[in-house]
């Protein structure tokens, strides 16, 4: 049977979707669809960048620059926002397949398949995020959508702060997404399953909070 990949169709009717990926003997649109969210994840990034979104931690370095060297450090942070949109999906797709296929045995392409499906959650929580900054400045710590807002009344911690941000309603939808798909796939117990997908996305959480807890200014 060969199966079209389709990403709304594999969140909204994630049901149907996933069982026909599970039973598919090839995947149809699977590069062009993976072409598309990279290109999404960099135009997404790139904007961000532009905005100035997230460089908290440079903007006091870069306000006490000369204007020629201002300049040249809002092209490198754009630059670099661009390069992140370009990786990030690469590792956010392959290495969690990656761990699936190694545990779970299931064929390396499906698992390719469902992590484009989950990034299309990802990129959607990105672009929501980026407009509340925008009309709102509301930052990803304070994000109506994750335990962030939580977080800060019980600690002041910014680490943990942090770290309770990125655990959002559309994080755990991607964890769900994912279970119910290796659930699908594999015969291994629920129990087995859940831990994998669970730890994956604590290590997710975890070296998002460190990678956005670097004091870039120090580097300078």
């Amino acid at each position: 049977m060969a199966y079209r990949l389709q990403l709304f169709k594999g969140l909204f009717r994630s049901t149907d979707q996933l069982y026909q990926l599970s039973q598919a003997e090839k995947i149809r649109g699977l590069w062009t669809k993976f072409s598309l969210l990279l290109l999404g994840s960099v135009l997404l990034s790139l904007l961000a960048g532009y905005l100035g979104i997230q460089s908290e931690s440079v903007s006091t370095y870069m306000a006490e620059s000369d204007t020629s060297t201002y300049e040249w450090l809002k092209v490198l942070f754009a630059a670099g926002s661009v390069l992140w949109g370009l990786l990030f999906p690469l590792f956010f797709i392959f290495i969690p397949a990656l761990l699936f296929w190694t545990f779970l045995e299931i064929e390396f392409k499906k698992l390719v398949a469902l992590q484009c499906i989950v990034l299309t959650i990802y990129l959607i929580e990105y672009a929501l995020l980026i407009a509340w900054n925008v009309f709102f400045s509301i930052p990803r710590d304070s994000s109506p959508f994750s335990l962030g807002v939580v977080a800060q009344y019980a600690t002041e911690n910014i680490i943990a702060i942090r770290f309770f941000s990125f655990i959002t309603i559309f994080q755990v939808w991607i964890l769900v997404i994912q279970y119910r798909f290796l659930r699908t796939s594999e015969a291994k117990g629920a129990r087995f399953v859940f831990l994998i997908v669970f730890l994956t996305g604590l290590a997710f959480w975890i070296l998002s909070t460190l990678f956005t807890s670097i004091h870039v200014e120090n580097l300078f």
